[in-house]
């Protein structure tokens, strides 16, 4: 991988960890100092990312996180709805004891976050799949998704509903119910997404 492929994957986990909150604008000299690296590598890092959606740009200001917002979400959870049920219903007949196994200690919280645990689990989902496109578009909705679950999960009260329905989830693959299986992750996305719509379409004053 090249230096700007190496910045840019972890400017993205970076994301995926929910590190980068809302509003953060981004600093080219500081990045570049964690990383070990040159500006220029970044720039080009943070440029891509632009252009994929993940990250905004302001004219004559920078790079910054994009704030949350009711259609942002609307938007994210429904390309959410539209791709992961393809990929769970392709991974299905495909999943092995070792991709039950990683969605288990991903529910046990092995990530270094919740968020980051999120994708975790999803990921070992979806992979047997093998649709490597599906999968790397897949993670750049739960990187920009990221602050959204940690919204719903630590502030609005998700968290118990988003755990049952994860090991509901696990479970209906393990017996590869395909059709069980994909109505309770269409109902674990449509619930978080009508609670953060909700809640940032009727901000409390």
């Amino acid at each position: 991988m090249s230096t700007v492929d190496n910045a840019q994957r972890a400017i993205l986990q970076s994301m995926l960890r929910g590190e980068l909150r809302p509003g953060l604008w981004l600093r080219q000299d500081e990045l570049a100092k964690q990383m070990g690296v040159s500006k220029i590598p970044v720039r080009e890092a943070l440029q891509r990312l632009v252009a994929r959606g993940l990250l905004s740009a302001e004219r004559n200001r920078g790079i910054f996180v994009p704030t949350l917002s009711a259609e942002d979400a609307r938007e994210i959870f429904g390309l959410r709805r539209a791709l992961e049920p393809v990929l769970l219903r392709r991974s299905i007949p495909l999943m092995t004891e070792a991709d039950w196994a990683e969605a288990e200690e991903a529910l046990a919280g092995q990530g270094p976050t919740i968020t980051e645990s999120n994708w975790f689990f999803h990921r070992a989902l979806y992979r047997a799949a093998e649709w490597s496109r599906g999968l790397a578009i897949d993670r750049d909705l739960h990187a920009t998704v990221a602050p959204y679950v940690m919204l719903y999960t630590e502030e609005l009260g998700g968290k118990n509903r988003s755990d049952r329905q994860h090991a509901a989830l696990l479970k209906a693959c393990r017996a590869r119910d395909a059709e069980r299986a994909d109505k309770i992750l269409m109902e674990h996305l449509e619930g978080a997404a009508a609670v953060l719509e909700d809640f940032l379409d009727n901000p409390l004053p």
